[in-house]
């Protein structure tokens, strides 16, 4: 069983597209993320910048339903956490999953995302961080893995009117680990105006208002697991955490 994990910078990528070894399932996934990054105005500048400054890395995780695939997400999550503060300051991890042999429904893709996480909470290498609580109904819960908090977006075919979390070829997940924001958290200048920014662009980019789940790490009236795979409607909003964490 190959649970490699392999992790890929945009020098390699290019150069695995240009001697024809990314296999076309990566090659289409890779190219429509970078058309989406680089071609639009694409709300988020963090995920912008990373795939422009090349500070993203990336990995191909295979069909999400495969266990052989939750292996090399957890195996190249773990990689990457090792190493990603000599990346960059602003740094992205992009996980690819192959597009499966028919279309899937919303809650096919719902249901694919929260058994990713689930796996990786189960399999951590690390005990939960200490200052983070365990409870993920306190606003300054994230989901950690290897020690590190983080947050995820999710990103699917199902999206049709929230564009920004759009992508045609099956799931795709984004993790930033919480110390690449930590000065721009939401009670600095800086954080209050990036955030500001993203959903300013937000309200042209999609055909849909941001959805009223969006909001700052630590708020109160926050929960931010519940943005990570964010509904369709704006009247719709996941109530209970889906799986029971392991601490």
């Amino acid at each position: 069983m190959n649970r490699g994990g392999q992790l890929f910078d945009q020098s390699e990528l290019q150069d695995a597209i240009d001697t024809g070894e990314l296999i076309a399932w990566k090659k289409k996934r890779y190219l429509e993320f970078r058309k989406t990054m680089r071609d639009t105005r694409y709300p988020c500048h963090f995920a912008v910048n990373a795939e422009r400054n090349d500070s993203a890395r990336y990995l191909f995780a295979g069909d999400a339903r495969d266990r052989d695939a939750l292996f090399k997400v957890r195996e190249g999550l773990r990689r990457y956490l090792e190493r990603y503060q000599s990346i960059a300051k602003r740094t992205t991890l992009v996980i690819f999953f192959k597009p499966g042999d028919r279309d899937q429904s919303e809650q096919e893709y719902r249901d694919q995302f929260w058994e990713v996480i689930e796996f990786l909470n189960k399999r951590d290498p690390e005990p939960w961080p200490s200052d983070i609580p365990e409870d993920p109904n306190d606003p300054e819960w994230e989901f950690c893995f290897a020690g590190e908090p983080m947050f995820i977006v999710g990103r699917a075919p199902f999206y049709t009117e929230r564009k920004s979390r759009y992508t045609p070829y099956g799931l795709e997940i984004t993790i930033q680990p919480r110390r690449t924001l930590d000065d721009i958290s939401g009670d600095t200048m800086e954080g209050r105006h990036a955030r500001s920014v993203i959903r300013d662009r937000l309200k042209d980019y999609d055909d849909i208002t941001p959805h009223p789940d969006i909001g700052d790490y630590g708020d109160p009236n926050t929960r931010e697991w519940k943005q990570y795979l964010l509904p369709t409607s704006n009247e719709e909003s996941l109530n209970e955490f889906p799986f029971e964490i392991e601490t």
